[in-house]
């Protein structure tokens, strides 16, 4: 919902767009000025944004966590995770009167599965009799739990019957977050409920539940294209814990155990290592009174471990070795087929989020991939040589990725022109971006968009997702840095770091090509 307060500024902007004109200067509406940041003596970090128009509170509790935390062995854990925090608490999915029979039943199943793991970790001799016969002890197990003591689904209803809505959660590289949007009078229940989760989970369902996650896994294998992607990813995060995806390796996640899930939590889901985000029609003191009633006393275990890895590109090694250190040239790449469209990718490694030349990054994959550009306007409209192409800049806590790519257009199957034609013919926008001053008038363009999509933001209840993003990342202040950075960029600033980044000896070419 966009406020009144906001609406006719972004009903102008088209407008403004229009004649050339400068938008309306961002600075009035800056994001600092709307914030309220508090933190809790625990570390629990707290940030608000009134938005007294709409009667709800889009609520968002994120966790600095994600795949990027995991280590080998447990990849994927951050997901399972996820899915584990909605099978109850001690009073929560559970019906009154049977916690003792329930952990009963829990313990029985854990030792079950403890014996499984035993008997499947044998590289000689394994006794595959036995492992059918314990995961039948096991399943029989669970169906008498989820018919004598558990409740299925009770948190989700819970939210439901208190008029939430977009209930979910979603894990990423870098952050797990677990969002709702209540009306402003139960945000009382959504203290409660979210304390009780932090403290008190009790991973109810486990290892079904780990058959799920095994299955999530395995539909996206069904997609065509998703191994190339997955080892072109790991071929290009070579050291980085961003080699593996989200999802996590097959391998890992159907053999990850409670008791990593275990470790793995007390690390990482307390509220030192996390950020609340409320933004909706709030009063701010009453609202921190309920905060720390239900979160104030959860204790503080210290600073959660941290990624240290850095991935090895030449930048990595002149910042290590000075800047006139040779480094090495490395140039990989990765040939792939599938059934699906065929594509060529050239990924570029780039700094994290922080640093300066993020803005330049950032406005040059927009420059290069707008619309009215040189790249689609020659590779898509005039040589029909693309049905698309794509330059982005990631936006990442740690080592982060340029792509430039194309998806190659076909006739019976087969592309236009070969693939190393594409290859070439985007290595030629490549070198153009690295030798040649951007049009201004496409620059141009592209800021105004970028100030119309930022003033946007500021309305409504939708910044409450950025907000928690950014500041699970870095700091949620840095959303109004990266705004000023990008509309102070000049084409000589493109230039300087297309040709700083975009080299062969800091890339990884990726080729799909389609499956006869």
């Amino acid at each position: 919902m966009i406020s009144r307060k906001f609406a006719r500024i972004i009903i102008l902007i088209p407008l403004l767009l229009f004649v050339g004109l400068a938008p309306l200067a961002a600075q009035e509406l800056s994001l600092t000025k709307q914030v309220i940041e508090r933190t809790l003596p625990n570390g629990l970090k707290v940030l608000m944004v009134k938005r007294a128009d709409t009667p709800t509170v889009r609520c968002i509790l994120a966790y600095r966590v994600g795949a990027v935390n995991e280590r080998p062995g447990i990849t994927g854990i951050s997901h399972f995770h996820e899915h584990m925090m909605f099978k109850g608490t001690y009073t929560m999915g559970i019906k009154p009167g049977t916690l003792e029979k329930d952990s009963e039943y829990n313990r029985q199943i854990d030792a079950l599965e403890e014996q499984i793991v035993a008997e499947e970790s044998k590289i000689k001799g394994r006794d595959e009799a036995k492992i059918m016969a314990l995961k039948k002890q096991a399943s029989d197990l669970l169906t008498k739990e989820k018919a004598e003591t558990i409740v299925s689904e009770e948190i989700w209803g819970a939210y439901q019957e208190a008029g939430g809505t977009g209930l979910n959660a979603s894990t990423g590289k870098e952050m797990t977050q677990y969002y709702v949007t209540l009306p402003k009078n139960k945000l009382e229940l959504y203290f409660a409920l979210e304390a009780d989760r932090m403290v008190n989970p009790i991973f109810r369902e486990f290892y079904s539940e780990r058959d799920v996650i095994v299955e999530e896994r395995r539909m996206s294998e069904n997609r065509p294209g998703f191994f190339f992607s997955e080892q072109l990813n790991a071929t290009f995060y070579a050291a980085s814990p961003y080699h593996w995806e989200v999802l996590g390796w097959m391998s890992d996640v159907s053999r990850i155990t409670k008791q990593e899930m275990m470790d793995y939590r007390s690390q990482y889901y307390r509220p030192d290592n996390a950020v609340m985000v409320l933004a909706g029609d709030i009063d701010v003191e009453p609202t921190m009174a309920l905060i720390n009633k239900y979160f104030g006393a959860i204790p503080s275990k210290g600073p959660a471990p941290r990624v240290r890895t850095e991935e090895p590109s030449p930048e990595y090694y002149r910042k290590v070795n000075g800047p006139d250190f040779k480094a090495p040239y490395v140039e990989k790449r990765v040939l792939g087929r599938a059934a699906t469209n065929p594509s060529v990718q050239i990924l570029f490694h780039i700094p994290p989020l922080w640093h300066d030349d993020l803005g330049p990054l950032s406005i040059l994959s927009q420059v290069m991939s707008a619309r009215t550009g040189k790249m689609y306007l020659d590779l898509v409209l005039k040589n029909e040589h693309a049905t698309n192409v794509m330059v982005r800049a990631s936006n990442s806590e740690y080592d982060g990725e340029f792509q430039v790519s194309a998806t190659a257009k076909e006739i019976k199957n087969a592309p236009v022109v070969p693939l190393d034609q594409l290859e070439k013919e985007l290595w030629g926008y490549i070198e153009e971006a690295k030798n040649t001053l951007c049009d201004e008038t496409l620059l141009q363009r592209v800021k105004n968009s970028v100030e119309a999509r930022y003033l946007q933001s500021l309305a409504g209840t939708g910044i409450a997702v950025q907000l928690a993003s950014m500041e699970v990342a870095y700091r949620w202040q840095h959303l109004d840095d990266q705004y000023k950075q990008r509309l102070a960029v000049t084409p000589a600033d493109l230039m300087r770091v297309a040709k700083k980044y975009l080299t062969k000896d800091n890339c990884v070419t990726g080729v799909l090509e389609r499956e006869k």
